[in-house]
C-alpha cells in the first residue's frame, strides 16, 4: 500500500477517475472503488496499453458489506478471529459473550477521510462512517469498532460481542445490516 493506479499497463476509470488496483490478471482485476463514487450507478472504464474498453454501468450504493469467507466462495464459514486471533471455525468455535473479529469489505467512507488504495493504521482509528447492526444467529450482537483494519486498503473490520445467550449453537448465520444493504452469506461457528 498504497495500491497503484496502474498495474502492469491496466487501468480502471470509476466515473472517470482512476480507481487502486491491487491484482491485475488477463481473467480478473482486483479494484478498490474511490470512496467519492456516489449516485444510483457508475461507469466503469479498462484501459489497457492505452486502448479503453467498452463502457460498464454498474449500480453504487454507499455500502455492499461482504465478509470474507475461509474457502473464498463468498458463503460457508466467514473470516472471523477470536480476541487472541486464532481462527473461529468448528474445531475452535466461539462461545456467547465472547469478542470476535470480523473482516469484510464495502462499508464506505471513514472519519477521518484518508486516500484512495491507503491502508488504515494502527496509530489511527479509521471508523465507518455508516451505521452497522450484526446478527448471530438472529439475535443482536453489540459492535465495539466498526472500520480500517491496519494495513489493507478496503478491508474493514468488525469487533462485536456475540449475544450472551444465543438460542442455538453450531454453525449459525451471522448477518450484517447497514442503512441501505444486508449481506447474510457467512455463517460462525458457536458453541
Amino acid at each position: 500500500p498504497p495500491y497503484p493506479l496502474s498495474l502492469n499497463g491496466v487501468s480502471v476509470l470509476i466515473n472517470n477517475k482512476p480507481a487502486p488496483l491491487y491484482f491485475v490478471s488477463p481473467e480478473q482485476l482486483n479494484v478498490l472503488v474511490p470512496f467519492a463514487t456516489t449516485g444510483p450507478t457508475a461507469t466503469i472504464v479498462v484501459q489497457n496499453g492505452g486502448v479503453n474498453s467498452n463502457t460498464v454501468t454498474v449500480p453504487v450504493a454507499a455500502t455492499s458489506p461482504g465478509v470474507y469467507t475461509l474457502d473464498q466462495s463468498g458463503s460457508g464459514g466467514g473470516a472471523i478471529l477470536h480476541a487472541d486471533y486464532s481462527l473461529v471455525n468448528a474445531a475452535k468455535p466461539a462461545i456467547g459473550g465472547e469478542t470476535v473479529l470480523i473482516y469484510l469489505t464495502g462499508l464506505g467512507t471513514v472519519t477521518p477521510g484518508l486516500n484512495d488504495g491507503t491502508a488504515g493504521n494502527v496509530t489511527t482509528l479509521y471508523t465507518a462512517d455508516a451505521d452497522v447492526v450484526v446478527y448471530v444467529g438472529g439475535e443482536q450482537a453489540t459492535v465495539l469498532f466498526k472500520g480500517l483494519a491496519p494495513g489493507y486498503p478496503g478491508l474493514y473490520q468488525l469487533n462485536v460481542t456475540l449475544p450472551q445467550f444465543l438460542k442455538a449453537s453450531g454453525p449459525l448465520p451471522l448477518a450484517i445490516q447497514t442503512p441501505n444493504a444486508f449481506h447474510d452469506q457467512v455463517d460462525i461457528p458457536v458453541q
